[in-house]
């Protein structure tokens, strides 16, 4: 199961009640990788990594977890089961939601053939499936009679985004389809308009809002790199940065842009000053990076992994140093959120090995 796993993610690139507290955390709305918008995550503040160690399993018993989003009061998990892209309607993945008080995870909503990516505002939940992205109702679990969007169709080798937003005076749900496309859709539906479309084999991932802006990466088209687009639509996306060709993941700090990009033993993370200048490559040799975060003067990071302490690794940004695994074993990469002064992930195993964690 694990070697079958590693096999699709590198094409694209039972629950305890005895569960530890998670610390108190983000605002509401935080995705995998920080938040999604301007100035996720702490920056260069500090140089003091997280202690090193096996990490505290807050849930165990999963069948493919992969991508976390977390509001004031939960996490919330998207349990995929399978990534094959035949899944049948309904399948077998779920939303599940975990108190951040401890105690029990519950299943938000059910019926999902490989959810990826999920985002969480005050009343719903957002969760990008291979039949589009669909709505979910907080409270009672209830999915929209049909999806918010429908073009979506490449979940199952992951870089998807689904960011909340706010343009004017109405909500909006940015999607990275990891298909060519970069879409904006109301919150409640309609008014669908396309920021980016590429042709043929484009990948667009790694999308971030910030300001009224949406920067993102484009892979394997005619004109790779890292673009940025208005958020209302009012101009064409312009190439920011063309050195980037095989973009999988973004993230924004406070001064930098954090980008991982290839796959295979060649991937790399590479941190790029926002005010301009030249892309500093801060780890090499990688199988398939994803979901760059900086905490405390230190860059954390899940690579693909079919097991070790090498599916989550970390590298210095105040003292440049040897790339190291952070302590935790498991399969990646799966989701990566920045909590406060904690991280917390997924192991993306099969079968009932995934695990949601939390380091230290």
């Amino acid at each position: 199961m694990r070697l079958a796993l590693l096999s699709v993610l590198l094409l694209g690139v039972a629950c305890s009640s005895d569960k530890p507290p998670m610390q108190d955390g983000p605002d509401a709305g935080r995705g995998d990788a920080g938040t999604g918008t301007d100035d996720a995550g702490s920056g260069d503040a500090g140089c003091e990594p997280l202690a090193s160690g096996p990490g505290t399993p807050l849930l165990t018993g999963l069948n493919t977890p992969r991508r976390l989003a977390a509001d004031e009061t939960d996490l919330y998990i998207a349990e995929s089961h399978s990534l094959n892209p035949q899944q049948p309607q309904p399948g077998p993945g779920r939303i599940l939601r975990l108190p951040r008080a401890g105690g029990d995870a519950v299943s938000v909503a059910t019926g999902f053939r490989a959810p990826d990516a999920i985002a969480v505002v005050s009343d719903s939940v957002y969760v990008l499936d291979l039949d589009g992205l669909w709505r979910v109702d907080k409270a009672t679990g209830a999915k929209d009679a049909r999806p918010l969007d429908a073009t979506v169709n490449n979940v199952t080798i992951g870089g998807t985004d689904v960011l909340p937003a706010r343009m004017g005076d109405r909500d909006v749900v940015v999607i990275a389809t990891s298909h060519r496309r970069l879409v904006r859709v109301d919150a409640s539906g309609g008014n669908r308009q396309e920021l980016y479309a590429g042709t043929g084999y484009t990948q667009v991932r790694g999308a971030r809002v910030v300001g009224q802006d949406v920067w993102f990466l484009v892979a394997a088209g005619e004109s790779p790199g890292l673009y940025s687009v208005p958020l209302d639509g009012s101009a064409p996306a312009t190439l920011r940065d063309g050195s980037i060709t095989a973009g999988t993941s973004l993230e924004v700090t406070p001064t930098h842009f954090l980008v991982t990009e290839g796959g295979g033993g060649n991937g790399r993370v590479l941190r790029l000053p926002r005010e301009g200048g030249a892309a500093e490559v801060v780890a090499t040799d990688l199988q398939g990076p994803a979901f760059p975060v900086e905490l405390n003067g230190t860059l954390y990071f899940k690579d693909v992994s079919t097991g070790g302490t090498g599916f989550l690794r970390r590298v210095s940004t105040c003292t440049p140093g040897a790339l190291e695994p952070v302590g935790p074993e498991g399969v990646g990469p799966g989701g990566l959120l920045v909590d406060g002064d904690t991280l917390l992930y997924t192991s993306q195993e099969s079968g009932t090995g995934g695990v949601v964690g939390r380091v230290p």
